[in-house]
């Protein structure tokens, strides 16, 4: 598999902590009966919950798209080593991103999501040339 590949499998699991960590401090400040139920009523938590839901749909609404360019790199057999190497900047960027985001640390957050957005960008003038 290549590294490519490889990130984006990393990529792709890291969507389990951004969908667990906010539901899991939801259910330690609810409870289990809470989380259990229909949860009817919602738990807002701490701000750095909130935060951790937006990183999360960031994550996911930035998944498929970066899933797309490095597919379409290996199925077009445009991916080598810069391509390589570019994926593992979107990947180190996106958990970067969605540490600092849970954090709160705006600064780090968007250098981070612009860190991936010049990874995606390298990988697709790899394509195009």
């Amino acid at each position: 598999m290549t590294t490519d590949l490889v990130c984006l499998l990393a990529l792709a699991l890291w969507s389990i902590p951004l969908n667990h960590i906010p539901a899991l401090a939801r259910v330690s400040e609810a409870g289990l009966a809470w989380a259990a139920s229909n949860r009817e009523e919602s738990v807002a938590g701490p701000p750095w919950v909130g935060r951790a839901d937006r990183a999360q749909r960031n994550h996911h609404d930035n998944l498929a798209m970066i899933a797309a360019v490095i597919l379409i790199a290996q199925v077009s057999g445009q991916a080598d080593e810069i391509t390589g190497w570019a994926a593992i900047a979107i990947l180190a960027c996106r958990v970067l991103h969605g540490a600092a985001y849970m954090a709160g640390v705006a600064v780090v957050r968007s250098l981070a999501y612009f860190g991936s957005i010049i990874g995606i960008g390298v990988i697709v003038w790899r394509i195009l040339t």
